[in-house]
């Protein structure tokens, strides 16, 4: 008999069209930039992978197909991160 864990939060799904293919992405957390101080830095870092099938319902986000990690940088005011930029506000905008 298998156990299957029920996410902790509902999950989200979004869709990518920019490529004319239509590709959803789903994760169970993302950033509620509502909840950030004003000038607070949302740190993130950004993954590539390398798919074989974009139509394809699941992709292989494995070690095997990353291409590469970028960051850590700031979302909101889209700067790499420092030690001086993480002393200091965030200057960019979340609308």
């Amino acid at each position: 008999m298998s156990t299957r864990r029920k996410p902790q939060r509902p999950s989200r799904v979004h869709a990518v069209t920019s490529t004319g293919i239509r590709i959803e992405s789903k994760h169970r957390y993302h950033a509620n930039l509502q909840v950030l101080a004003s000038g607070e830095h949302l740190w993130c870092l950004y993954g590539m992978w390398r798919v074989k099938d974009p139509t394809a319902e699941q992709f292989d986000l494995d070690i095997e197909n990353l291409l590469t990690i970028e960051g850590p940088g700031c979302f909101i005011c889209e700067q790499p991160y420092t030690p001086e930029l993480a002393a200091r506000p965030c200057t960019g905008t979340t609308g």
